[in-house]
């Protein structure tokens, strides 16, 4: 984050049309993961296919996952097919929005979220608590190929996710 922000702001579209934003009902007073991603990423279906059974799994608890997908595809149509693919492969029951086509350069993602510093790299997790504020930014995801580091990634995860839902 950069000096001054403790929170993180953005309103894109999901599938309907519809913007989706922090401020929506839906979010007040939960802790929010949110996931910087595109569908064209490999790593991204790793950690999408794992958001998406954690989230399944644990739906009764105060969160919610959001998905931020930058796509590189040269229409919004094309995008949103992509996205479609994506929930339907990985049983995905969070929204998905659109924050970029056209380009999935990482300079440009910063453009769309000018309170972060920079995006590293897709995938990039933000952990936001029940107050709105950013807790955690963590860049990259270690999926099951990785064996150990996956085992260890899902443990640190569940914790600190847990201690959040807790505050």
């Amino acid at each position: 984050m950069k000096e001054g922000y403790e929170k993180i702001d953005f309103s894109f579209p999901d599938d309907s049309g519809n913007m989706v934003s922090l401020d929506d009902e839906r979010f007040k007073d939960k802790v929010v993961i949110i996931q910087i991603m595109g569908t064209w990423c490999p790593n991204c279906l790793d950690e999408s296919e794992f958001y998406a059974e954690y989230y399944n799994a644990n739906e009764h608890k105060d969160l919610e996952i959001i998905a931020l997908a930058f796509e590189y595809v040269n229409s919004k149509e094309n995008a949103f097919n992509n996205i479609k693919r994506l929930k339907d492969k990985t049983g995905i029951n969070y929204p998905v929005l659109l924050a970029q086509y056209g380009s999935s350069s990482k300079a440009k993602a910063q453009e769309k979220l000018p309170m972060l510093n920079h995006v590293l790299s897709y995938p990039t997790t933000i952990f936001v608590d029940k107050n709105g504020k950013v807790r955690k930014i963590h860049t990259g995801f270690n999926g099951p190929a990785t064996g150990q580091k996956y085992i260890e990634f899902k443990e640190e995860f569940n914790v600190f996710v847990n201690e959040l839902l807790a505050e």
